[in-house]
């Protein structure tokens, strides 16, 4: 039991900690930049419209809901995941830094360590006996970060002044719109509809950012959501068929 409010308490720290760290970045704002601003400065093809980013509520939302069936009833799967959790929350409140003090290199680092967790977190709750309530706040969680990390990639690469090996960044970010097309079939394969739908999310704001500005990203990124909802729809065709 000891371990057990321990495990709880931690958690319950680190959460907090990513949530006043992510609100202040943009209160105060942290380094005079508020997240987007950052992201604004960096002339990449792979960054949703501003209002995508509302993805975020619904994230802490989720997160919230997760802690309270964790204080309510705690089970063998939030044991497993504890550690985890707290390390995606740590690495997420040390981003903020990173990425506000333009550290982007840096704050890759971070970012891989918050995917890595999330992705841990996913193998081990996305089984058929684990609620939905614990479950789908964490695959929302990695469905942005996926996004984040790929866009976080980017801005490195750029601030590195990275050539592309001669391709045009448009043509980089079509590929990175193939890919993540790509990851949110798969997701779906595996049965992780909250997964693909926020990639399918982001692809939008893609779209609706760079309509106008980039044919290429434009043209690749309805593609992309078009191949996402009609497999979507074979799923459910095959499922009520079945």
């Amino acid at each position: 039991m000891k371990k057990e409010l321990i495990l709880k308490i931690a958690v319950l720290v680190s959460v907090l900690a990513m949530f006043v760290v992510n609100i202040l970045a943009n209160a105060l704002p942290i380094n005079g930049l508020t997240t987007a601003e950052v992201s604004n400065s960096l002339a990449i093809y792979f960054v949703p419209a501003g209002y995508v980013f509302s993805i975020w509520g619904v994230i802490y939302l989720g997160i919230i809901i997760y802690l309270i069936s964790m204080f309510t009833r705690f089970t063998k799967d939030d044991m497993a995941i504890a550690p985890y959790v707290i390390a995606s929350s740590l690495a997420n409140t040390a981003w903020i830094f990173m990425w506000h003090y333009q550290l982007i290199n840096y704050s890759v680092i971070l970012m891989l360590v918050i995917l890595a967790s999330l992705i841990i977190i996913a193998l081990k709750l996305n089984k058929p006996e684990v609620s939905l309530v614990k479950k789908t706040p964490f695959n929302i969680y990695l469905g942005w970060i996926s996004v984040a990390s790929i866009a976080n990639i980017a801005g490195a690469l750029y601030v590195a002044n990275w050539s592309g090996w001669g391709i045009a960044p448009e043509v980089w970010s079509a590929i990175m719109i193939v890919i993540a097309a790509g990851l949110a079939i798969f997701t779906l394969i595996k049965r992780n509809l909250a997964y693909t739908l926020v990639i399918l999310w982001a692809l939008i704001g893609i779209v609706v950012k760079f309509q106008g500005v980039s044919d290429i990203v434009t043209i690749t990124g309805i593609f992309a959501m078009v191949a996402i909802l009609l497999f979507m729809g074979y799923k459910l065709f095959k499922k009520s068929n079945s």
